[in-house]
């Protein structure tokens, strides 16, 4: 429905008439338009309040946030042109105004480009805090934060302008999906959409698999290690493994937030390898799949995180969130100095 089924389309060019609608029934379109507004209501509304406490919430500033931050931005952005596609898919013609449809599909491009790459940059970001904690802030500058935010934007913008300045393709309505997207010369139908494939999946995913990889394999190791060390299960021993319980438990949100979008992505990809005549009556199903992603973030955030959880409960209320220490209960002289101050160096690298 969005830009991804365009791909299909280029490489598919010859199978079917370009004027011809993949979509046997009308009910079909109204079941897809109201999914996409629904997915778009939830999303918009769930990141941008993602987006609202991240800014307003100090304990929620964090290194790993920026990133967190950045993919809610980007989902933001795909949820707010999500609607201008529900629309289009309900008319024959373009409804909108040109200008509009070629915008839609050019933010389309670039928000989806840029999420897969603040994911990747996520994972990366959950490796080094987890196993090199010593090299975290030396990597994690301020001004390096800025450039990685830069480049996540940067490559998705450098592949949707293509279409701009080249005859690679065009964007506008295309008359086969009725959405905005892009349209291609028969000389070139594989290779901007084989363009979009190299730049945007293989390198993201192979940085998602490996850090996750990584991770996994580490935090089993030093779990069963300080399993055999913390025998007794007292004093500062017992608040290192409560703090790292907690850093183990935000990087599996996290990763739960990457499982989710394979799990959107990837009925797209298996629609791909079927038969042409199967595979162009179910991308748009797989398409809208893939836009609902942006709405699922929020829900885990809300649900999962425990600091997420509190300052959407404040925003729910609309009352001042008032915090209780909770690891510093009980404990008092030099134990509790070391945990507040343990703590406090911890959650700079926690979402």
């Amino acid at each position: 429905m969005e830009f991804i089924n365009e791909t299909f389309t280029l490489e598919s060019y010859d199978n079917f008439n370009t004027n011809e609608s993949v979509y046997g029934k009308y009910f079909e379109r109204q079941i897809l338009s109201g999914v996409c507004f629904v997915a778009s209501f939830v999303g918009f509304l769930g990141n941008l309040a993602v987006i609202c406490v991240i800014l307003t919430d100090k304990k929620l500033q964090t290194t790993t946030n920026v990133f967190v931050f950045n993919l809610a931005v980007a989902d933001v952005l795909t949820c707010a042109v999500v609607p201008v596609q529900a629309v289009t898919i309900l008319n024959d013609e373009l409804v909108i105004p040109s200008w509009l449809c070629k915008l839609v599909a050019f933010c389309s491009l670039t928000c989806i480009g840029c999420s897969i790459n603040s994911l990747a940059l996520i994972a990366v970001n959950r490796l080094v805090g987890i196993t090199t904690t010593a090299m975290y802030h030396k990597l994690y500058t301020a001004f390096k934060l800025f450039l990685m935010i830069v480049v996540s934007w940067g490559v998705p913008v450098a592949t949707a302008t293509i279409p701009l300045f080249t005859g690679y393709a065009k964007y506008g309505f295309n008359p086969i999906f009725k959405s905005c997207t892009w349209t291609s010369n028969k000389s070139d139908i594989i290779t901007y959409a084989k363009f979009i494939s190299v730049m945007y999946f293989p390198l993201q995913f192979a940085i998602l698999f490996l850090s996750y990889l990584k991770i996994y394999l580490y935090v089993r190791r030093t779990t069963k290690s300080m399993m055999r060390h913390d025998t007794n299960g007292s004093g500062p021993q017992k608040c290192q493994r409560q703090l790292w319980k907690r850093q183990v438990t935000v990087t599996k949100n996290l990763f739960k937030v990457v499982c989710v979008f394979f799990l959107c992505i990837t009925p797209y990809f298996i629609t791909l390898g079927l038969q042409s005549n199967v595979a162009k009556s179910l991308l748009s199903y797989a398409g809208v799949i893939l836009i609902s992603n942006s709405a699922v973030n929020p829900i885990i955030y809300g649900t999962k995180h425990p600091d997420f959880r509190t300052a959407f409960a404040h925003i729910l209320r609309c009352r001042r969130k008032k915090r209780k220490p909770e690891s510093a209960k009980g404990i008092s002289g030099q134990n509790r100095t070391n945990i507040v101050t343990a703590s406090a160096s911890i959650t700079l690298q926690l979402v």
